[in-house]
C-alpha cells in the first residue's frame, strides 16, 4: 500500500502483535504490512455499511452489526462492545449526577 501515509496505529499495532505471540519489537516492515491490512478491512467495513445504510443517509452502528452478524466471534465481540460502552456512559452519567449534588 502507501508508505507515505502517516501510521496511525503503530504503538497499538506493535503490541498487539508480541501478544499474540510475534517479538517484542516486530520489524517495521511488519508492522506496516499489518497497519495496512487493518487500514484496508476498515475502510471495506466502512463503504459496505455505508451502502447498506443509504436509505437512511447515514451510517449507524447498527449497519456495521449488521454486516458482522453471521460471523460469531465478531458478531459477540461487537455486542459485548457495545455493552460495555453502555454500561460506561451510564456510569459517567452516575459519577457526573453525584458531583453536581
Amino acid at each position: 500500500m502507501s508508505s507515505k501515509r502517516k501510521r496511525m496505529f503503530t504503538r497499538e499495532l506493535r503490541h498487539m502483535m508480541y501478544g499474540f505471540g510475534d517479538v517484542m519489537n516486530p520489524l517495521p516492515e511488519s508492522v506496516e504490512l499489518v497497519e495496512d491490512l487493518v487500514i484496508e478491512y476498515i475502510s471495506e467495513m466502512t463503504r459496505m455499511a455505508m451502502e447498506v445504510g443509504t436509505k437512511r443517509g447515514k451510517l449507524q452502528t447498527e449497519d456495521l452489526v449488521f454486516l458482522v452478524r453471521k460471523d460469531r466471534k465478531k458478531y459477540a465481540r461487537v455486542r459485548e462492545l457495545l455493552r460495555m460502552n453502555d454500561e460506561l456512559k451510564r456510569a459517567r452519567k452516575a459519577f457526573d449526577m453525584e458531583e453536581k449534588s
